[in-house]
């Protein structure tokens, strides 16, 4: 995990907490969408955040960048589950 910084936080520390915000946002979000082409969509653009702050926090800047960064990267992680969770409860929801 040596390039994974936000990941190897996220382990680490109680980061977690900004994990389970962007988790809940996140089923509260889909809960609105109910149409998983929506929700696929959104998931993927998580996991393009989530990216995003993974190559920009291995870039040492300053103190500041990399804090947002990781708040943010961490957000979406919470993010890319819960969309995750949401797809598959759209899928069974509609096979019942």
């Amino acid at each position: 995990m040596k390039f994974f910084s936000i990941l190897r936080e996220l382990f680490e520390s109680d980061s977690f907490i900004f994990m389970s915000i962007g988790l809940v946002f996140a089923i509260i979000l889909s809960i609105k969408m109910s149409n998983s082409r929506r929700i696929i969509i959104a998931l993927i653009s998580s996991f393009g955040l989530y990216a995003i702050c993974e190559l920009f926090s291995n870039i040492h800047t300053s103190y500041l960048f990399e804090m947002i960064l990781l708040f943010l990267g961490t957000i979406a992680i919470g993010g890319i589950i819960g969309f995750l969770i949401s797809v598959v409860i759209v899928k069974v929801r509609k096979m019942v």
